[in-house]
């Protein structure tokens, strides 16, 4: 593993920064103060889908929880809209539309994008240092994750597809504009992050022995018979990973942990394409051992977000 062990704090998407997306967002019509609602009727307020859990609902913001009287809450929050499922923070929930998906962002400065939770063929990416400016970095590729080890695996092991794609070094500028493309032949497109923002490093790089560890949550039960009862559920993924840092950057690496506890961030066991296991999207936690003369030992963990 070439790539050092790094975490990619997203910028927060707003409507600011979405200046257009081919997934609409029409699911629903948008709440509206003075319409009475039933049970079982769904709107939209600030880009996430509602549904009414009382009859006679009237006057009640979806989004304004102190005023949830009763036993039973005026409002169910059912998740983000297709539009935005892409930017809400949770890796299994997935922007869906016929391809092609096209998402143009103005986030200002950033050095690096993520995408997770993919099913698309190809990928085009433009980033410019402003808008109708200059092209700083570019991608136009299939996304393809197969790595056939012998002549057998070339011609008769099945198509894997690349799931995730991650791009580093790209020049930061203060007003950078972001057009993504995501294309399939016949498939819809689905995209469960989108992520831009600044990738820190943590020290040098991941070392062998770094695990990931898929999570299922899942309800399964089995009665008194032996008859089992499986309820499927989101899926997440945990990693670990340690890595030797140079004494003089430990304490700049225990300010970026401590900045980022409780933040759900993007974090890079390397950006090799085969080891896209070591990428996931969730809360980190690092514990740091000076073992060394020179040099101090960080072993994270991560707790993958649904």
């Amino acid at each position: 593993m070439s790539a050092s062990l790094s975490v990619l704090a997203p910028v927060p998407i707003t409507d600011s920064i979405l200046i257009s997306s081919t997934a609409p967002e029409t699911e629903y019509a948008a709440w509206a103060v003075g319409t009475t609602y039933a049970v079982g009727d769904r709107r939209i307020k600030a880009h996430r889908i509602y549904e009414s859990l009382r009859a006679s609902n009237v006057g009640y913001d979806p989004t304004d929880t102190t005023n949830q009287t009763g036993l039973t809450p005026w409002w169910l929050d059912v998740g983000p809209t297709n539009r935005y499922a892409m930017f809400d923070g949770e890796a299994s929930t997935q922007t869906v539309i016929a391809s092609p998906l096209t998402v143009v962002l103005r986030p200002g400065a950033f050095n690096s994008l993520f995408l997770a939770g993919l099913d698309a063929d190809h990928l085009v990416v433009t980033v410019k240092d402003a808008p109708g400016g200059n092209v700083i970095y570019s991608y136009d590729a299939d996304l393809e994750g197969s790595a056939p080890a012998d002549y057998y695996e070339f011609f008769f092991d099945r198509f894997k597809p690349q799931t995730d794609f991650i791009a580093v070094d790209i020049p930061p500028y203060n007003a950078m504009e972001l057009t993504l493309t995501l294309s399939s032949i016949s498939a819809p497109i689905k995209c469960g992050v989108l992520a831009v923002g600044d990738l820190r490093p943590l020290g040098g790089g991941a070392e062998y022995g770094a695990t990931a560890e898929p999570k299922s949550f899942n309800y399964i039960k089995t009665d008194d018979f032996g008859n089992t009862t499986i309820k499927r559920r989101k899926n997440a993924r945990d990693m670990s990973a340690s890595t030797l840092i140079d004494l003089a950057d430990v304490n700049t690496v225990i300010a970026t942990l401590t900045e980022l506890m409780g933040v759900p961030c993007v974090w890079v066991g390397t950006d090799i394409p085969e080891y896209g296991g070591l990428r996931t999207f969730g809360l980190g936690n690092g514990k740091i051992s000076y073992d060394h003369l020179t040099a101090a030992r960080l072993t994270l963990t991560v707790q993958g977000l649904i």
